[in-house]
């Protein structure tokens, strides 16, 4: 008998939450997605002064913008003189 999840049958190896990743290369996925935020925002601690908002605000676009946040950091917020 296939045991039932929700109304669906659940097979092995479907991909499920315990099943194991196919490759291993699917750990870096996430640090690619990460690095460049980090990196946003190490960027803002370094240089505080920032051009249209404050800091702090920035680093949220950052933290919580993705790609767009960063572009939106690198082209409208990061003051000329750094």
């Amino acid at each position: 008998m296939t045991p039932v999840l929700g109304g669906l049958p659940v097979f092995a190896g479907s991909g499920g939450l315990g099943s194991s990743p196919s490759s291993p290369w699917i750990a870096f996925v996430p640090l690619i997605a990460i690095l460049p935020a980090v990196l946003c925002m190490l960027d803002i601690a370094r240089h505080p002064r920032t051009r249209q908002f404050p800091p702090q605000i920035w680093l949220v676009i950052c933290a919580f913008g993705n790609v767009f946040g960063l572009f939106a950091y690198v082209r409208f917020g990061r003051s000329e003189d750094t």
